[in-house]
């Protein structure tokens, strides 16, 4: 049986419209509760004066809600420009490798054909079969034969270079662990489930304070259910950062 997490990820591994539908399902229940809330004391409360908070009140939950949205929001453009950065910075190291043992350089053929296969790994192991969620030991066995050939060629290397293939490699490594840390822990599942929480908290707020305009409040609650629909939707396509695998080719590190 899948976790939370694990049902969080697959949601937000969804099309963008399959994903626009679950949220809109999810607002018009929100809406759906807060307004039969607002009826039920409208319609069975003798004194609604009694139940009606102060309208002012309303604003210490939406602030709550607001403060909450805007973190959540903030970590996961942070991750998904992580994400990108990592993916750059890998092409970048690579293709500066496969220049540095070109034949106009250093001409290391072996060194080159090490880094396709590291590559080649990355792209069918990680990126394509565990979506970036899973290390693969195949590509984690290429990059110690990558490692272990440049050990020993640098025996014969000049000092720079060997530095800077040591620093080459170092940062293939890093950006590997990056990516790898990103995919399996991109969705904050707990921060999802309270800004829902609050969200829900935030209709209800709006309802009591409409106890005695019930049509007034209904337009209230429909107003922010799709405000919130819009904004959770928006948030959902961009959670997972490699939902578009496609858009992203390891083989174009190759050049």
């Amino acid at each position: 049986m899948r976790t939370a997490e694990e049902w969080a990820d697959y949601v937000f591994g969804l099309p963008d419209f399959t994903q626009f539908v679950i949220f809109t399902v999810h607002g018009l229940f929100v809406f759906g509760v807060s307004l039969g809330l607002l009826k039920l004391f409208n319609t069975r409360s003798k004194q609604v004066a009694q139940w009606l908070p102060v309208g002012p009140f309303f604003a210490s939950i939406s602030m709550v809600f607001a403060l909450f949205l805007a973190f959540h929001a903030a970590d996961i453009w942070s991750h998904k420009r992580s994400a990108e950065r990592a993916f750059i910075q890998a092409g970048s190291a690579i293709k500066r490798f496969s220049e540095l043992t070109s034949p106009a350089q250093l001409n290391a053929p072996e060194a080159a054909a090490a880094v396709r296969a590291y590559v080649v790994a990355v792209k069918e192991e990680e990126w394509t079969k565990h979506r970036n969620q899973k290390a693969s030991d195949k590509a984690a066995a290429a990059l110690r034969d990558l490692q272990a050939i440049i050990v020993r060629l640098a025996r014969d290397m000049p000092g720079p270079a060997a530095v800077q293939a040591f620093a080459l490699v170092d940062d293939i490594a890093t950006t590997r662990s990056e990516r790898l840390w990103i995919g399996r822990n991109h969705t904050e599942f707990h921060s999802w489930l309270a800004v829902l929480l609050i969200g829900f908290m935030t209709h209800l707020a709006v309802a009591s304070v409409h106890l005695d305009r019930p049509r007034a409040g209904a337009l209230a609650l429909g107003l922010l259910t799709v405000t919130t629909t819009i904004a959770y939707w928006s948030l959902g396509v961009v959670d997972d950062p490699y939902r578009h695998l496609d858009k992203l080719d390891p083989m174009s590190w190759l050049g």
